[in-house]
This record gives C-alpha cells, sequence and structure tokens, in this order.
C-alpha cells in the first residue's frame, strides 16, 4: 500500500453515496424445506473490480465538481459443509451451494473540477484498491441479511470489512 498515493486521494475525493449496482440471487430450494439437519458453512468474497470512471457534473455544471464511480463486487454462499468434504475435488463445486448472492456497488464520490486528474490515476487505484471496500462493506452486509429475511433463510453472518496493508479480500 503506497500511502502517499492513498492520501492523495483521499484529500481530493469525498464520499457522496454507495449504490447498488446489480445483484443477484441464487437458492437451490426452497427456503421452508431448507433441511435443517444439513451443516452450512458460509463462504465470502468481495473485493474491487478496479473499476473506476470520471464523470463530469452534467446535473449541476455550476457547481464545479466531478463525480468518480469506483466499482466493488461481493459475494457470499452457503456450502453443504458434509457433502463438500465427502468431495474429492479441492475446489467447491456449484453442486454444494445451497444459496449464494452476488452484487456489484458503485461507490461515488465528488471531485474538485480544478484537479488535474492525470495526476491522480495511481491514487485513485490505490484508494480503489484499499478504501472504497471500507464504505461499500456496510451496504452489503444490509444486503444479504435483508435477502435472508426475505427469502425465509437464516441470516447468514457476514463479518465486518478489515483494511488491510494489502488488497486481499475479507475472510
Amino acid at each position: 500500500m503506497d500511502k502517499d498515493l492513498l492520501d492523495k486521494a483521499v484529500n481530493a475525493l469525498s464520499i457522496q453515496g454507495v449504490f447498488l449496482h446489480s445483484a443477484n440471487c441464487r437458492c437451490k430450494v426452497v427456503p421452508p424445506f431448507l433441511d435443517t439437519e444439513v451443516t452450512l458453512i458460509p463462504q465470502h468474497r468481495g473485493g474491487p473490480t478496479g473499476r473506476f470512471t470520471i464523470f463530469e457534473n452534467v446535473v449541476n455544471a455550476d457547481d464545479g465538481t466531478r463525480t468518480v464511480v469506483f466499482s466493488f463486487g461481493a459475494g457470499t454462499r452457503l456450502i453443504d459443509s458434509e457433502a463438500a468434504a465427502k468431495s474429492s475435488s479441492a475446489e467447491v463445486s456449484d453442486d454444494f451451494v445451497i444459496v449464494e448472492f452476488t452484487a456489484e456497488f458503485c461507490a461515488h464520490y465528488s471531485l474538485p473540477a480544478d484537479l488535474e486528474v492525470a495526476d491522480l490515476n495511481a491514487a485513485f487505484e490505490e484508494f480503489g484498491r484499499h478504501n472504497v471496500g471500507y464504505h461499500v462493506w456496510p451496504y452489503w452486509r444490509e444486503h444479504v441479511q435483508s435477502m435472508c429475511g426475505r427469502m425465509g433463510l437464516p441470516t447468514i453472518p457476514v463479518p465486518f470489512y478489515v483494511v488491510r496493508h494489502s488488497p486481499q479480500v475479507p475472510k
């Protein structure tokens, strides 16, 4: 992690909002008939997609700002631990996935119009790898918990996001 680049981005950007861009849910069984004898293990993933886009503020061009939009993808699934343990494959097959949620979020940040963007691209890449998840993760946790409730599933505990010194995803 390059602290100087990160500080440069933090000083230039101001969070405006986090929005759900796309979401998907896949459930193998009808929730009320979920076998309560099956031991389910949650698996989580999440991380920046590496994409960011800078938009001129078209809505109100007089305010002198631009918007930087970062993408962040996340996923959570419950697997049948006993069936997966009996499998000879090291990788968990889709056959063992009972329920899976995936989503992509967009985090919007304002950027003053007088700053030179070319000088900030490396800083934005660093910011996207390390800080965007900190802003997006609470929305992801709420999305998973809300979907579980709507589907009649027990709540899947999504861990807190931990800012790390290297680009690793939460575990």
